[in-house]
């Protein structure tokens, strides 16, 4: 993949056309640690309920969160050479963690989850940060699928890329 710019309207456009692609695409690096991570939120939310309702919770919060988050890696790995900077920046901080939590919302309520309010707004928070780190990696060869480096790799800079990611404010590169 180039690593040139390219106009965001374009890969908004070619992501609207053609959103199956996503799915060919779709990032596990991203997948993995995500879902672990928003099944906690869903597990904390149900605690006080029974363990099965708390149990179910986490399961769809693990099923869909593993999807969602690789589709949406798959999604801001198209993103990462999009510009102008600034705009992407939305879509990919407030955008996508929108659709996913609509989607979200809809796959707990099919699915009975009780007290969603708590675990929704959590995983919106964890998923618009989540959102903004892996394109801030992915910019910088990170957690790109179909490319030479290894999830080990990854995970090795992902220290650094993290202390970057908070410190560093957003600029053109």
């Amino acid at each position: 993949m180039s690593n040139d710019p390219v106009p965001l309207h374009r890969v908004l456009t070619e992501m609207l056309r053609h959103p199956l692609r996503l799915l060919r695409g779709w990032n596990w690096k991203a997948a993995s640690f995500s879902a672990i991570l928003r099944s906690l939120f869903f597990l904390f939310a149900n605690l006080h309920r029974t363990h099965h309702a708390a149990a179910k919770a986490v399961l769809t919060e693990f099923v869909y969160g593993t999807f969602a988050a690789g589709v949406a890696g798959a999604a801001l790995q198209r993103l990462r050479h999009a510009e102008p900077v600034r705009k992407t920046a939305f879509v990919v901080w407030l955008g996508i963690p929108s659709v996913l939590l609509t989607a979200q919302a809809s796959v707990h309520r099919a699915m009975g989850t009780q007290h969603m309010r708590t675990g929704l707004i959590a995983s919106f928070v964890f998923a618009s940060f989540a959102s903004g780190f892996n394109w801030f990696a992915m910019r910088r060869g990170a957690f790109v699928i179909g490319e030479q480096r290894s999830f080990a790799r990854d995970l090795l800079l992902a220290p650094k890329l993290i202390v970057q990611f908070l410190f560093t404010p957003l600029q053109r590169e």
